[in-house]
């Protein structure tokens, strides 16, 4: 596929955002569909639509753009139910590899499965409500008409990096806030999945734009969120661990032999914070560099 080259930043963001919309439309019937991966990859292309609407708000009208992040939101959000069930089952699956316990994999793997399948239900039966026909109207008519401010009309490549630079000094003020809380740490990982995904609009086909030191505040980025995603994954299982520990020692099961597995999921999570300083300075080098 060739690249295109836009000559306005706002032609630049809008083809950015027609190659997220084909991924929605291309992984949303695999999604209801309950295909391998599926919802995770429709879910990933709702957080970029919503990410890039969001980084390249300055070139459209905030009004409209809000309005459709909003939209997405929604969405995203009902999505959000149903993948972390199915991440909760996946990593519970992981740690209990080998493991002969049946009561416990029934209790953090069999169960999981069977609530992922009532929620999938219910997300199909929400994807036929009003809402959906009214968020991809609302998207159609944004990308047919796009609401450009007169920022837009500047020149593609000085503009968005500019933007970009803005969104790499918004994730290390995210990182210097941090104060210990779960709602810090989570506002650093939107900050820097953000950061990503706006990156990523504009190097990945079909635009191409700058090159390897935008790709590595991309990867950069990545990292962060990746690292806190990983946390947070871990704690949720340390209480879910800690729940089922409980429930099997009132059904006269061995609750000890939670303690191992509690002990690694603490492990894992502290091990993941411990890393961000180093990934948030990354962060710090790789803007610097791309500036």
């Amino acid at each position: 596929m060739m690249s295109a080259h836009p000559v306005t930043a706002g032609e630049g963001a809008l083809i950015a955002l027609q190659a997220i919309a084909d991924q929605l439309r291309q992984t949303e019937g695999p999604a209801l569909r309950d295909e391998t991966d599926a919802v995770h990859q429709h879910r990933t292309a709702v957080r970029r639509m919503r990410s890039v609407l969001a980084a390249y708000r300055p070139l459209f009208d905030r009004a409209a753009t809000e309005r459709l992040r909003i939209h997405f939101a929604t969405w995203g959000g009902q999505l959000g139910v149903v993948r972390d069930i199915e991440v909760r089952a996946e990593v519970a699956e992981d740690i209990l590899s080998g493991d002969v316990d049946l009561d416990r994999r029934r209790r953090l793997v069999d169960a999981e499965r069977a609530e992922y399948l009532v929620a999938h239900a219910r997300l199909v039966e929400l994807h036929s409500s009003p809402r959906t026909a009214q968020r991809l109207r609302e998207l159609e008519l944004f990308l047919a008409d796009p609401p450009f401010t007169e920022r837009a009309a500047r020149e593609a490549g000085a503009t968005i990096r500019a933007i970009l630079v803005k969104e790499a000094r918004r994730v290390r003020r995210a990182g210097e806030g941090i104060d210990g809380t779960l709602d810090a740490y989570h506002h650093v990982r939107k900050a820097a999945r953000r950061l990503r995904y706006a990156v990523e609009a504009v190097t990945e086909e079909p635009l191409g734009m700058f090159g390897k030191k935008a790709r590595a505040l991309a990867d950069s980025g990545e990292r962060v969120h990746d690292l806190l995603g990983e946390n947070r994954d871990a704690l949720i299982l340390t209480e879910r661990l800690r729940i089922a520990q409980a429930h099997a020692g009132r059904a006269g099961e061995r609750a000890d032999a939670y303690d191992e597995l509690i002990h690694a999921t603490h492990r894992t999570a502290d091990d993941r914070l411990a890393q961000l300083d180093g990934a948030l300075t990354d962060i710090r080098s790789a803007a610097k560099a791309f500036a």
